[in-house]
């Protein structure tokens, strides 16, 4: 009998091959060598300045810049010198949403260890399971030059092959807090550098978050980071939670996220604009999940029949000004939102906000919905 090829296999093929007309990814590819700026392609497909010069997809070749990766050593970057066993750490001094001119110590490994802002370093003592109170309201918790109360660093050039980069919290561990960990999977043809606001963000929030170029695995990226936490002499030895991992991605990256959805590890996935249309792993997803959309955009289209096969509670909006390439951004604030309720016990903060008459479920969102909350 002739095996048919799964109907997301298909649609993951067809959105990689038109990633060049920025289909499936934040930024659309381009050749050469990052410069580390974060942007996003407007409607006719040009690239808005925000805060630096152009940035440049990955090459897709298990790299992030076109850089030879760094050794892998297994026990991840050990920068010297902060109070989280990280290496001195360099404040760019450059706004939210661009990383230009900033520059750290290379470790032993290659990776480079970046400071994104100015933000003060929160303090974990006597606060909630992710640090300090968050005081942000719902309708700005997604604006990314209003940044939560950790100042968001990030290694490059680190993971299972040398092209991942790590989000995370300056004061990484203080006074023992364990952080959540969040994988995230790029749109196809980009690599963590792309989504530097949006991580940066989520970094601010007391999250470690490991992302990889599209091509590479997004599991082997996850089950790298975590492994870092058992590692002697890991910069991340000891300071994560394991028991609060999430994953998620956009496009190409939420297609593969939701392939691999069957994992014990996973207390919440963060889908965005890449539905399947089902059949796409949804139907595996027996823990909370969320649906981030864009009005008359196919992704979102697609995760009508993927939200109707998950199992486990869920919540999927829609922005009415996102598109394809927009809506990460654009979600920001539920996105956040879902991993503050989900990861550091703050339901009774933000659960109400996807319920009617909540932030995520009144203009600019629509069509919002939920199950099983």
């Amino acid at each position: 009998m002739e095996m048919q090829t799964p109907r997301w296999l298909l649609l993951l093929s067809a959105l990689t091959l038109v990633s060049g007309l920025g289909c499936g990814s934040d930024v659309p590819p381009k050749t050469g060598e990052e410069d580390n700026n974060s942007s996003e392609p407007d409607d006719d497909g040009k690239e808005e300045d925000e805060g630096g010069d152009e940035d440049k997809a990955p090459a897709e070749s298990g790299t992030d810049s076109g850089k030879a990766p760094a050794k892998d050593s297994g026990a991840g970057p050990k920068p010297s010198g902060t109070d989280a066993g990280a290496g001195k750490d360099k404040d760019a001094g450059a706004s939210t949403g661009s990383d230009a001119g900033a520059s750290g110590d290379k470790d032993d490994g290659g990776s480079t260890s970046t400071g994104d802002s100015s933000v003060p370093t929160g303090s974990g003592a006597g606060a909630g399971s992710c640090g300090p109170e968050v005081t942000t309201s719902a309708a700005e918790l997604g604006d990314t030059k209003k940044l939560g109360p950790w100042k968001p660093m990030h290694v490059e050039r680190t993971g299972p092959s040398g092209a991942s980069w790590v989000y995370y919290p300056e004061g990484l561990g203080k006074d023992g807090l364990k952080h959540p960990v969040f994988q995230w999977g790029p749109g196809a043809g980009t690599g963590p550098s792309n989504y530097l606001d949006h991580l940066n963000l989520l970094a601010s929030h007391g999250f470690v978050i490991v992302s990889q170029p599209s091509t590479n695995s997004g599991k082997a990226a996850l089950d790298w980071i975590l492994k870092q936490n058992e590692t002697q002499g890991s910069m991340w030895f000891g300071k994560l939670d394991t028991g609060r991992v999430a994953r998620g991605g956009h496009s190409m990256g939420a297609l593969q996220s939701m392939s691999e959805s069957d994992d014990d590890r996973l207390k919440l996935t963060v889908l965005v604009c890449g539905g399947a249309g089902g059949g796409g792993g949804a139907a595996k997803i027996d823990y909370p999940s969320i649906f981030l959309g864009g009005t008359g955009e196919s992704g979102t289209r697609n995760f009508v029949a993927d939200y109707g096969e998950v199992k486990g509670p869920s919540v999927f909006v829609t922005h009415t000004m996102a598109d394809h390439i927009s809506c990460a951004r654009d979600n920001m604030g539920p996105w956040v939102a879902m991993m503050r309720w989900h990861l550091c016990g703050e339901e009774d903060k933000w659960k109400k906000e996807f319920q009617e008459g909540g932030t995520y479920c009144k203009a600019p969102w629509e069509a919002c919905k939920s199950k099983g909350l």
